[in-house]
């Protein structure tokens, strides 16, 4: 057998807990990385949906199991993590995907509004990584990415509590990343960065792809065309993966060169 001297975005053996992993982005991110070879527990409120995205995976062939979630709660974190170890033996990535936008400017922006936004945007990263980090220890190591947003560069009137949970999750990202690293936990923390991607959370469940509004905002990219879960899916895979082994505390930008623009 020929000696490999690149690793590749092998995930074989390796098991992800995905939060908000019943569509979009979280979805995306569980089939990436069960067709690179792991085992995946999608976690989230949306039981029905979670469920379902959970039976496709299995149907394709792949080790899946869902798990509700509410990353508001530490009492369902802890339960959740445990779920993963207890179906599939260790835990081993965690992908932090779960979040909401809310449209406020500083003016209209209310704290209830901006309390909620950070509790789950912000403070559900935060609590997630401190229930995975002693089960990823337990396995030898894993790989933690927290997905942002492109508004950690880009933002606008309307993105006042949105584009500040996520420029906070950028931050805490790489002080988890620095500490993990100088305290040899073996524990890898990147964030990805998309930018507008054709998800339910952005065009809604009956699809806006057509409004002019959505038009203007494709204009703005330069590739001319939002992105497609699955781009970012496959980013999150390689992050998770050994592929990645010496990426750390690293921002990577899915957004069809909006950002650098």
């Amino acid at each position: 057998m020929a000696i490999r001297r690149t690793n590749s975005p092998d995930l074989g053996g390796k098991v992800a807990l995905i939060t908000g992993g019943a569509r979009g982005l979280g979805a995306a991110a569980a089939w990436a990385i069960c067709e690179a070879g792991g085992a995946a527990m999608l976690a989230d409120i949306l039981v029905d949906r979670g469920e379902q995205t959970a039976a496709e995976l299995r149907e394709a062939g792949h080790a899946a199991r869902f798990v509700r979630l509410d990353v508001r709660d530490e009492g369902d974190w802890a339960a959740a993590v445990a779920a993963t170890v207890d179906a599939f033996g260790s835990l081993t990535i965690l992908v932090n995907n779960a979040g909401i936008a809310t449209a406020a400017t500083i003016e209209s922006l209310t704290v209830a509004d901006f309390q909620a936004i950070l509790d789950i945007n912000l403070l559900g990263p935060f609590r997630g990584m401190q229930a995975a980090i002693p089960a990823m220890k337990a396995a030898g190591g894993g790989a933690i990415v927290n997905i942002a947003s492109n508004s950690t560069r880009r933002v606008s009137a309307i993105t006042a509590s949105y584009a500040a949970t996520k420029a906070a999750l950028a931050n805490i990202t790489k002080s988890a990343a620095i500490h993990l690293a100088q305290t040899g936990a073996n524990i890898r923390v990147n964030s990805v960065h998309p930018g507008p991607h054709a998800t339910e959370m952005l065009l809604g469940d009956d699809g806006k792809a057509d409004l002019p509004e959505v038009k203007a905002l494709c204009d703005l990219i330069p590739m001319g065309r939002m992105g497609h879960a699955e781009e970012v899916g496959a980013v999150v895979a390689f992050l998770a993966s050994d592929a990645a082994s010496y990426v750390t505390g690293a921002e990577m930008f899915v957004d069809g060169g909006v950002t650098p623009h």
